[in-house]
């Protein structure tokens, strides 16, 4: 069995969080490309919600642009119940903004900052309903897209536990956020916990 235990605290929640809401400086065809793939996300997932896709036909495959960084999982593959009426309204007031940008893209290749907080809190908000990292290219600091655990805590008295699983593959790369406000005596946090890495 392999185990990760560590304390966190808010300070490194507050980094995380800054973290979130950064966005990467890109070439100007490579900003066009994840401007694009985050919107279609977003396009999806109110889309669903609204059951519109009922009504519709199955999505096409779609095509994961080479700015994605690792594995961003399918268009579909959300949790509905993470998409509460306030972060509808936040996913449909950031897409009108970006509607703004595919009308005049020369304020994509000029970089302008207003567009990469934009797509920054785009992010992290599809972040939050995937349950899943996205990451671009030039964001080296940042793990790649993939599955992501947010596990927050209050209070731990005795085992606060992010991931436990029997076996997990080595290509796997889970990105875990395990925090806790107060760890009291006795209690630990163990953020991974695996008994089998193939």
């Amino acid at each position: 069995m392999r185990t990760v235990t560590y304390r966190c605290d808010r300070a490194t929640q507050g980094a995380a969080m800054s973290d979130a809401l950064a966005f990467p400086a890109l070439a100007a065809s490579a900003l066009t490309q994840a401007m694009g793939f985050l919107y279609r996300r977003a396009e999806v997932v109110l889309d669903c919600r609204a059951q519109r896709s009922e009504a519709s036909e199955p999505l096409p495959p779609e095509e994961v642009p080479e700015v994605v960084v690792g594995d961003p999982g399918h268009a579909l593959d959300f949790d509905p119940d993470e998409v509460t009426d306030e972060r509808a309204e936040r996913l449909e007031t950031l897409m009108e903004v970006l509607g703004l940008y595919a009308e005049n893209e020369h304020l994509v290749q000029e970089q302008e900052e207003r567009l990469r907080r934009t797509l920054g809190r785009l992010r992290t908000l599809l972040e939050d309903v995937y349950g899943r990292r996205i990451t671009f290219v030039g964001e080296e600091q940042r793990p790649t897209s993939g599955m992501r655990i947010v596990n927050r805590a209050r209070d731990v008295h005795g085992v606060s536990r992010a991931l436990k699983a029997r076996r997990v593959s080595s290509d796997a790369n889970p990105d875990i956020l395990h925090t806790a406000e107060v760890v009291h005596p006795g209690g630990e946090m163990t953020s991974v916990e695996v008994d089998d890495l193939l």
